[in-house]
């Protein structure tokens, strides 16, 4: 909890460096976006964890992209650099889920969700857990992808799809926790060897030994699975994490999907791909890091093929 606290610190502290540069104040902004001037100061202050629902909206507020207030610059539009060799995508890569998503699209929103990671202060990664990191990849990843296929994110905190077509903005809250078009990503860091000591901004593909995509449901039929690891850019002897494959299916079924679990007490509903489901979601690869040792990695463990 410590270490989710500085996070918290971290994301107050920019919104109220934003809110000031705006002019306006705690009142104002938690009118501009339904929410009470003592939420907002508790926020700013780092003593509320915050759902991404309302940071959405205070975002929204604030006239910024979601993605600005992690940032280390207030710079709205600030250009990034996009390395179109960091990737290889599977070019016949082409769904239709109430809109069209393409292997470059998918490869455009890696890129920049990489390159975004890598705006962030390092210290930022070494004060969550891994758990924490995979939702803030995914939901980064997601606003890029639906900011660039013309969807967008699902405006509810527990709604399925994550991303859904932006004629869906104004449905009911009963719609969208099922809405019938869209598309459902999941991140994982993947498992690594029992005892494995392994250190934020150190690569944990040599102990890697399994890939699992969880669900709250085994009704999930269609998924977009991300997998990340620390293998951006090296800064100070650590490299910074990044998307490193991106696969796909839209035939998984219940026999994909394993054993619910954490039904008692605080613990959320969860159940974990099976091996089958792996398989259908390494057949349909999107993309892969350019680098031998996770295309062998994830050849090895999903059993794809370029």
């Amino acid at each position: 909890m410590k270490r989710d606290n500085k996070i918290l610190r971290y994301v107050g502290s920019k919104i109220r460096s934003i809110r000031n540069s705006t002019g306006i104040s705690q009142e104002e902004l938690g009118f501009r976006c339904s929410l009470d001037r003592t939420y907002i100061s508790d926020v700013e202050l780092g003593k509320r964890n915050i759902s991404l629902i309302n940071l959405n909206a205070i975002a929204n507020a604030l006239n910024v992209d979601l993605y600005e207030i992690f940032s280390k610059s207030n710079e709205s539009k600030k250009p990034l650099k996009v390395k179109e060799n960091f990737y290889i995508i599977n070019k016949g890569f082409n769904i239709e889920c109430g809109f069209t998503v393409s292997a470059k699209d998918i490869q455009f929103a890696a890129l920049m969700t990489s390159n975004q990671l890598e705006e962030l202060p390092f210290a930022l990664f070494q004060s969550i857990n891994l758990k924490a990191l995979s939702g803030m990849v995914g939901a980064i990843f997601a606003l890029f992808l639906a900011e660039r296929v013309g969807g967008i994110v699902n405006p509810i905190e527990k709604g399925h799809p994550d991303i859904i077509p932006s004629s869906g903005k104004n449905s009911t809250e009963e719609l969208l926790r099922n809405y019938p078009q869209g598309l459902e990503i999941k991140s994982t860091v993947g498992n690594v060897k029992t005892g494995s000591d392994l250190e934020t901004g150190q690569k944990r593909l040599s102990s890697l030994t399994g890939i699992t995509w969880q669900a709250h449901h085994r009704e999930v039929e269609s998924l977009m699975g991300l997998v990340i690891d620390f293998a951006g850019n090296m800064k100070d002897g650590k490299f910074f994490p990044a998307i490193t494959g991106i696969f796909y299916s839209g035939e998984l079924d219940m026999q994909d999907w394993g054993k619910i679990s954490g039904t008692t007490g605080r613990n959320t509903k969860v159940t974990g791909m099976t091996a089958s489901g792996k398989r259908k979601m390494g057949q349909g690869w999107v993309l892969t890091l350019n680098d031998s040792g996770y295309i062998d990695k994830y050849k090895q463990i999903l059993s794809f093929n370029l």
